[in-house]
């Protein structure tokens, strides 16, 4: 079971105020799922950032940064590094990964080093994460056609 105060405590750990200030967890559709950020935030500006993360997101699927209004965005997917390389199914369609991170950053900090971090957060919370994917994808009924 994933424990939200265990996730916060996680996502707290990454941070580097006040330089790296927001860390967030999302799911791909862009659900806030948890956070961290300098008590100086407000709620709106980890919305922002959530915000922004999904939009980035949906058009790249894959690891991204951006340059935004609210400083630096890089956005990874929960995911083992051997688990993007592996072998697509055979039905072609690469499962979307269950959750994503978001960093948030001042501008001056170095692309390398936000991406560094994003890795070892990603690293630390893949495991856990993952073990929920057969639960989830189970779960998901088709409607019946009668």
């Amino acid at each position: 079971m994933l424990v939200l105060s265990a996730l916060h405590d996680v996502l707290t750990q990454v941070l580097s105020l006040p330089d790296l200030h927001t860390a967030v967890l999302l799911t791909p559709s862009g659900e806030l799922i948890s956070y961290a950020s300098d008590p100086a935030n407000s709620k709106d500006h980890v919305r922002l950032v959530v915000g922004l993360s999904g939009e980035v997101w949906q058009e790249t699927h894959g690891v991204s940064m951006a340059d935004s209004e609210v400083g630096r965005i890089l956005v990874m997917p929960v995911e083992k590094s051997s688990e993007s390389s592996s072998q697509p199914p055979s039905d072609g369609e690469v499962p979307e990964p269950l959750m994503l991170i978001a960093l948030n950053a001042i501008s001056s900090v170095d692309w390398e080093d936000l991406q560094a971090t994003g890795k070892e957060l990603v690293n630390h919370l893949a495991d856990p994460i993952n073990r929920f994917r057969g639960r989830l994808q189970t779960s998901v009924v088709s409607p019946s056609t009668s």
